[in-house]
């Protein structure tokens, strides 16, 4: 197992107290687990160690040897090999078990921890939200030349090409993606919101479908067709709200076409969205 200048074996529960829990309030720090005899620790711990040293110190890690230091992991209620966890300000604010691929590893890691990558990969994001795709394309080219194995940096050029409305080249990003990563949430959202931009690209805009439903209110095809620019435009809450509609008025329209979009929003958003809780509470008040 390689080193890492930023990497620290753990020999006692004095010295953890030291080096975690005295420590964090200075930086993050990544605590690891593991044991020899754990094969998917053999897998997780090099990761950990290149994470270690392309940060650059904006995370410490540190390894206890769960064999060695059974007192120790006892006392922290370890019951599974490996376990990893997270400290910041002396407290534990995060933790997984078992192996990750990398491009988790990381999204687990910006989370907590602030870096240069990061910061780079929001101006670009930024860049891209306020019109600005070429600069935030060669920004987020740069990062990918000087780390071509950071899966983070396709996932962004590929969303950088979907607000672009470069739906081949954000395509071709996803598809190039190892197996892995495209059936990662992140990746699947992007695919979803694609296939939703290219079936949207030939709707009327949001205005101008508004100004036909002052006049019919309940022609439930353009309120749907509103409900999907609303979508593509990141304006979730309205989309929801347009879709509801529809199945206050009519459940099985175009054979329940708004509850399967529903779905759909309720998916990119994730189970812990409040929007997501909110709209699920309603559908099922509508539905029971």
């Amino acid at each position: 197992m390689s080193d890492s200048p930023f990497a620290i074996d753990i020999q006692d529960s004095a010295h953890f107290e030291q080096q975690v829990i005295e420590a964090s309030k200075q930086q993050p720090v990544l605590v690891d687990f593991w044991a020899e005899w754990c094969q998917p620790c053999k897998v997780l711990i090099p990761l950990l160690t290149q994470l270690s040293n392309e940060y650059k110190g904006a995370f410490i890690l540190a390894k206890v040897n769960a064999d060695e230091q059974q007192e120790l992991v006892a006392a922290s209620g370890i019951r599974n090999l490996p376990t990893v966890r997270l400290y910041k300000d002396g407290v534990m604010v995060d933790e997984f078990m078992g192996a990750k691929p990398e491009g988790e590893l990381r999204t687990f890691l910006d989370a907590h921890v602030e870096n240069e990558t990061t910061d780079q990969m929001t101006e670009a994001l930024n860049l891209s939200e306020s019109g600005n795709y070429e600069q935030a394309i060669e920004i987020l080219k740069q990062m990918n030349q000087a780390d071509p194995a950071n899966t983070n940096v396709y996932i962004a050029i590929a969303k950088v090409y979907l607000q672009s409305g470069d739906f081949e080249n954000c395509e071709a990003v996803l598809k190039a993606l190892p197996a892995n990563i495209q059936v990662s949430d992140e990746a699947k959202k992007i695919e979803s919101e694609l296939n939703l931009a290219r079936a949207t690209s030939d709707s009327p805009e949001v205005d101008e479908l508004l100004s036909q439903l002052e006049t019919t209110p309940d022609k439930h095809d353009i309120r749907l067709q509103l409900a999907n620019q609303y979508i593509v435009s990141h304006q979730y809450e309205q989309a929801l709200e347009s879709l509801f509609y529809i199945l206050m008025q009519d459940m099985n329209f175009q054979e329940g076409e708004a509850k399967t979009t529903m779905l759909k929003v309720f998916e990119m958003l994730g189970p812990q969205e409040p929007l997501t809780r909110k709209y699920r509470t309603k559908l099922a008040t509508l539905l029971y």
